[in-house]
């Protein structure tokens, strides 16, 4: 059958791994020579994600992994750890890794004519045929599954072993292993996947792969029509999830992901017979560069969103990216990419390809590269030679699309602008946000996201964590900007947007970079007053002998939702009045030469400005902490002017109107303004004025509306009594029958005394209440949230409040768990009793007197014994068919019932 290639190609492919690729194949072929000689077996366990599992305890590294030791050794700090939660953990790996043997071994077996890889492949396919069903589809944390514990990890599992079979059959020999692994492996795996639909995420980029090459083996072509075309299939992902610029709508890091999986796709649904819309290849193959295009100077990618920090350009899959791209028609822009990683200048450090696990790859530190580092999968598909590698000088960009402008000053000098695309669930609220960097000095960074089961996560995701506006010290809701301009002249470029981050309020920031410094200047004007702030991390405000301002200890007064960041800030303080009227700011930074470099920025804020200072956490894999600058104004419109200089070119800096004067060190003299056309710059040129005019104006597209629209609904007439079921089930593993149909009846009356009271009878139940002092080793949860219990939410005339409530086994009482985001202005008390079946819970919410109508959900969490995480939740509102997983204690204020009193 051949699910990636034509039967003839991979017979020419014979040819290719023994002449020009020769290196890669006999590369790929000696690191299986530990498993041919018998060192390494199926695990009989299936994976688990834990708090602490995998990272380092000290500084929260990722460990090692290495398929031959099962030790877990910190690679940063060198620290061993040892605990069940690593052991299961590296199962992760490990099982990701085997698969792709099995996979290397079919392969190599196939173009090599080696029948060790053939039967090392087909003995370790037949030993997963046999325990894959004996894995528990229990306890996991995003989908069903089985050997792991999320449905994507098992989709990249199941396409390497599927490709593995699909290659073991081509010689015609395997026929009874085949019907083997497709009745107790392939097919049952197929179905799981296809059980849990993920729409537009990257992880159903995977389930869609791994269930065309499962459709395929199986012969079930309505199984393969859906990961197409389906609702959630290739096309709509090329369509939809694939921006027009060919960047993937979550950011570089899910591209880079994504896109890989995109790639399995349109090969698998090509050998199907059915190809690609033409508009749709053109658009998949601008996604091999797109990454590539926002490269900072010392190609790492930008950490935008939920990024791993810092990531360098010099791995082998990136250069793989180049080549798969390459390998279906000519891109200027790879060719001058693959010119950088193939640089034979460049020193090598270490490629662990031996230890690579499938398509769920480990970044590690830059690196010489060669063809010979690639994968399997150039062995299959690549050019047998290259054409002239040249490299081509990176300059400023645009992705519209994405909502990413890139301002380069040749190869050194690089500022971005962040507007655009909201970047969906793995996006953070950082529309607006500004990058800076000198070379490999990072000035205005992004720190993007560690570990998504440490707290730290939270930090991460806030405003406050990025040089981006917040408004009325609450990090932005989750919107799309728009471009106002983008520009690039041979002297300056400069980028401009605009963004709605409350009603009526439009924040606009434009950024102008020259050779030797950036103007930033910040714009505001609503229909009502607020307060914006700005962060800016690493600076601090100084006098006008760098000396830091006097501060006095205080606490900064702002959001206290989870992720609003503010509880993350220590040693706050409130800064004395800086010289007016304008500020001088200084950060410091050791470059990597060892020498110190200082940035210096001239501020001239709005009348109503007031500063603060903070330490604030540092980027992801460092313990230690910044100084955080915070600029706040209040007002209903306003501005803020900087200059930011990083190479002592700017003595001075005077705003006046709407002009930015910027004194030289030699005495020259910068004049900047926005004008109807765009920007204008007059230079002073050695005595003579050259005038740069900025254009590339753009028509704003509307903006989407913030998280408080919602639907409005029929008010519910109290008292009201309603029965929750199987419409009303979030459902885990279990479906609402599966997991013994659970039920509650909730009565809902208001008292004379404006008191508000819930009841809930919850049957059947097994009462698996979790102490309030338990500490959940799983996750950022509270621990109680996987055990019974019920969550509620109440909002009326502004007040509002959100709560867990669990009983406690000893009495009577219910323990109270505050839920995060949700601000205060009411309260809850509550009580519960046992009853045959299950339990009953009274919730009592005392309410202001002026509230007529009062918005309300409830959601009754369950669980079974033997579990980890909760089974499943009964929603007030309904369910609609979705799952549970990932949902915490969260929930969407749109969803709220209303309820007249």
């Amino acid at each position: 059958m051949t699910l990636l290639v034509s039967a003839q190609a991979l017979e020419e492919r014979r040819a290719v791994a023994r002449g020009a690729l020769a290196p890669l194949a006999n590369g790929l072929r000696r690191e299986l020579e530990p498993l041919l000689a018998g060192g390494v077996d199926i695990p009989a366990e299936k994976a688990m994600l834990s708090r602490a599992g995998g990272r380092c305890d000290r500084d929260g590294t990722l460990l090692e992994y290495d398929p031959f030791d099962a030790r877990h050794r910190c690679p940063q700090c060198g620290k061993e750890v040892v605990g069940v939660e690593h052991d299961r953990f590296r199962l992760y790996w490990h099982h990701l890794w085997l698969a792709e043997r099995v996979l290397h071994g079919a392969l190599l077996g196939r173009l090599l004519d080696d029948p060790a890889c053939t039967a090392l492949a087909g003995q370790l396919l037949d030993r997963y045929a046999e325990r894959y069903l004996a894995y528990p589809n229990l306890d996991n944390v995003l989908g069903p599954s089985r050997p792991f514990f999320s449905t994507y990890l098992e989709s990249i599992w199941l396409l390497q072993l599927a490709l593995a079979l699909d290659l073991l059959e081509d010689d015609g020999a395997h026929g009874e292993l085949g019907g083997r692994v497709r009745d107790r492996l392939i097919a049952p795996s197929a179905a799981l996947v296809a059980s849990y639909d993920e729409g537009m995420s990257n992880r159903q980029v995977w389930n869609n792969a791994a269930l065309l090459a499962a459709g395929r083996l199986l012969g079930d072509e309505a199984m393969v029509g859906r990961a197409v075309s389906g609702n959630s299939g290739l096309h709509e992902h090329l369509r939809t999830a694939l921006l027009a610029d060919g960047s993937w709508y979550e950011g570089e890091n899910y591209h880079l992901f994504a896109h890989r999986g995109l790639w399995y796709g349109v090969l698998l649904s090509e050998q199907a017979g059915v190809q690609l819309p033409s508009a749709l290849a053109s658009r998949f193959m601008d996604g091999f560069a797109a990454p590539f295009r926002t490269v900072q100077p010392d190609l790492t990618y930008p950490s935008r969103r939920d990024s791993q920090y810092a990531i360098s350009v010099r791995q082998p899959r990136f250069a793989e990216s180049c080549e798969l791209g390459l390998a279906r028609g000519d891109d200027p822009r790879l060719v001058g990419m693959l010119a950088r990683l193939y640089d034979p200048s460049v020193p090598r450090t270490r490629v662990d390809r031996a230890r690579t696990s499938a398509d769920v790859e480990r970044n590690g530190p830059a690196t010489g590269l060669t063809r010979a580092d690639l994968s399997w999968r150039s062995l299959l598909v690549a050019r047998e030679s290259l054409p002239p590698l040249q490299v081509a000088p990176l300059a400023s960009d645009l992705l519209p699309a994405q909502g990413i402008a890139i301002l380069r000053r040749g190869e050194r000098i690089y500022a971005a602008l962040d507007y655009g695309h909201d970047g969906g669930g793995h996006g953070h609220p950082d529309r607006l946000n500004v990058l800076l960097m000198d070379g490999a000095t990072r000035w205005f960074d992004d720190p993007g996201t560690g570990s998504y089961v440490d707290p730290t996560l939270h930090w991460y995701r806030s405003t406050l964590a990025h040089t981006a506006p917040l408004v009325d010290g609450r990090s932005q809701p989750r919107v799309h900007g728009s471009l106002v301009a983008f520009d690039a002249a041979p002297r300056a470029a400069w980028a401009s947007g605009d963004v709605e981050l409350s009603p009526g309020l439009h924040i606009r920031r434009s950024i102008v970079l020259l050779d030797d410094y950036l103007v930033d200047l910040l714009q505001w004007d609503g229909d009502a007053e607020h307060e914006l702030a700005l962060p800016l991390h690493g600076v601090d405000l100084v006098d006008e002998h760098d000396r830091p301002l006097p501060r006095v200890a205080s606490p900064i007064e702002a959001g206290d939702g989870l992720e609003d960041g503010f509880d993350f800030l220590t040693t706050t303080a409130r800064i004395g009045h800086s010289v007016e009227p304008i500020a001088r700011v200084l950060g410091t930074r050791t470059t990597q030469g060892g020498t110190l470099a200082r940035l210096r920025g001239w501020i001239r804020p709005a009348a109503s400005t007031t500063w603060w200072s903070a330490d604030a956490p540092d980027v992801p894999g460092r313990a230690g902490r910044v100084p955080l600058l915070l600029w706040r104004a209040t007002g209903q419109r306003g501005a803020m002017a900087a200059v930011w200089s990083w190479s002592d070119a700017v003595t001075s800096v005077v705003v006046e109107a709407d002009a930015i004067q910027v004194h030289r060190r030699d005495g020259r003299r910068d004049m900047h303004a926005a004008v109807a056309s765009g920007w204008r710059i007059d230079l002073d040129a050695g005595g003579a004025r050259e005038t740069v005019i900025l254009g590339g104006l753009a028509r704003a597209p509307s903006v989407p509306a913030t998280e408080e629209s919602k639907e409005k609904r029929q008010p519910i007439a109290l008292p009201a009594t309603m029965s929750l079921g199987e419409a009303h089930y979030r459902r885990s593993e279990s479906g609402w029958r599966e997991a013994g149909a659970p039920r509650a009846d909730v009565e809902i009356r208001a008292t004379e005394s404006h008191e508000l009271v819930l009841t809930v009878t919850v049957a059947p139940s097994h009462r698996i209440f979790v102490p309030e002092d338990a500490v959940n080793a799983l996750d950022n949860e509270t621990a109680a949230i996987n055990g019974d219990g019920v969550q509620l939410y109440a909002r009326c005339e502004g007040r509002e409040g959100a709560w867990l409530l669990v009983p406690r086994a000893a009495d009577r009482s219910v323990a109270v768990h505050p839920i995060a985001g949700w601000k205060s202005g009411l309260s809850v008390s509550a009580e519960w009793h046992p009853t045959s079946k299950g339990y009953a819970l009274t919730a009592r919410v005392a309410l202001p007197r002026e509230c007529p109508v009062v918005e309300l959900d409830l959601l009754v969490n369950e669980t079974a014994p033997g579990r980890a995480r909760r089974r499943g939740q009964l929603v007030l509102s309904g369910a609609k068919g979705e799952f549970v997983y990932l949902r915490g204690d969260r929930h969407d204020r749109r969803q709220l019932l209303r309820f007249t009193l």
